[in-house]
């Protein structure tokens, strides 16, 4: 983390999920693809989709259904500058041409998901090692506007890129009694989404795309400024924090009832259970389950972006004392994420703190 003063202005400053938004990066889904099939995938999919990976891997995604998201990605984007916030997109990318090592080949995913790839640790951008080979470089898509930030003065912190060879996916994952995780620890390897920020400190869960070795390499990495708190969730098919605990505000944790288990990190916060979502069982979800609902975006302590649909969660979000920006994003879910998903909100008034208990 680089030092300066608190008169210059930081062009890449965020440490929490709830300061107030000055700038962020939002996703596109244009040229994105359903990714190559991989065995780590299983256990993190809905039942379906692995049949849809497996038969349609590198080949474009529905293109009807694709556009509607790719006009709601749009229409976020525009929700968000008419409120003063900058938004940036990636470049166009094509996710459908093959890449690879001597040991494995494959083509991509998509740019529809910066939160999966990329964290900011107060100044610094940190581009994370992922575990699908098909996300292998869906970094590239961000890659100019990461040089642009650090030449501009934000860091730019880049993990060890992993060789990904079968050995790493050599994990103890037992899908009869639904038990271990897909990958080893043969490597560094983490998503950026199984991190949530709390000031000075950051949670992170174990899931079939993090492991142990990413999470120290992670806390290493960071060093002394930052502590990263390890904390157990009740999800067999773990990968990507952000749909079972989102910090709203200093104080407020919104969970999954399902899979979030109490942690005296949290012993004075106030605690919300998520409504069920409100998602019917015939929309076309490919990669996540319709816990979506919780995913988010604060644009400040009082002021959440929520999906248009989802009135359970509109109500009790503002039963609870936000006020809630409603915007249509159903056809997003289906491609791997929503509101926190889809960004990278690079720049958040604020400087830090402690706001967990006991980590003073």
């Amino acid at each position: 983390m680089s030092g300066r003063s608190e008169e210059e202005f930081y062009v890449v400053n965020s440490y929490t999920e709830w300061d107030p938004l000055e700038e962020v990066v939002v996703g596109s889904l244009a040229g994105g693809v359903f990714p190559t099939w991989q065995e780590s995938m299983g256990p993190t999919l809905p039942h379906d989709s692995v049949r849809i990976f497996k038969e349609r891997g590198g080949t474009p995604l529905p293109a009807e259904h694709a556009a509607a998201a790719e006009e709601e990605l749009d229409g976020f984007a525009a929700v968000l500058r008419e409120r003063g916030i900058t938004v940036v997109r990636p470049e166009p990318a094509d996710h459908a041409r093959t890449f690879g090592t001597p040991q494995w080949q494959s083509a991509g995913n998509s740019s529809g998901m910066p939160r999966d790839l990329l964290i900011v640790v107060g100044d610094t951008i940190v581009e994370t090692p992922m575990s699908w080979r098909c996300r292998k470089h869906e970094v590239d898509a961000f890659r100019g506007l990461i040089k642009s930030y650090f030449r501009r003065g934000g860091g730019w912190l880049a993990a060890p890129q992993p060789e990904l060879k079968d050995t790493l996916f050599d994990g103890d994952f037992d899908a009869a009694t639904e038990t271990g995780w897909a990958v080893s620890d043969f490597e560094p390897v983490f998503d950026a989404a199984d991190f949530m920020r709390f000031g000075d400190d950051l949670i992170v869960q174990r899931s079939h795309v993090t492991n142990e070795f990413g999470i120290e390499w992670m806390r290493r990495a960071l060093g002394s400024r930052f502590r990263v708190h390890e904390v157990p969730v009740n999800d067999p098919h773990a990968m990507h924090i952000d749909a079972t605990m989102v910090p709203l505000a200093p104080g407020k944790l919104l969970v999954n009832p399902d899979r979030y288990i109490p942690n005296p990190l949290f012993r004075d916060w106030e605690i919300l259970e998520a409504p069920k979502p409100a998602l019917g069982p015939d929309w076309p979800m490919y990669f996540c389950s319709p816990w979506l609902s919780m995913n988010v975006l604060s644009l400040d302590e009082k002021t959440i972006v929520v999906e248009r649909q989802e009135q359970p969660l509109l109500d009790a979000l503002t039963d609870w004392g936000f006020t809630c920006v409603p915007v249509d994003f159903r056809h997003v879910y289906s491609f791997g994420g929503s509101f926190h998903c889809a960004t990278l909100d690079v720049r958040r008034r604020g400087r830090g703190g402690t706001y967990l208990n006991g980590t003073a």
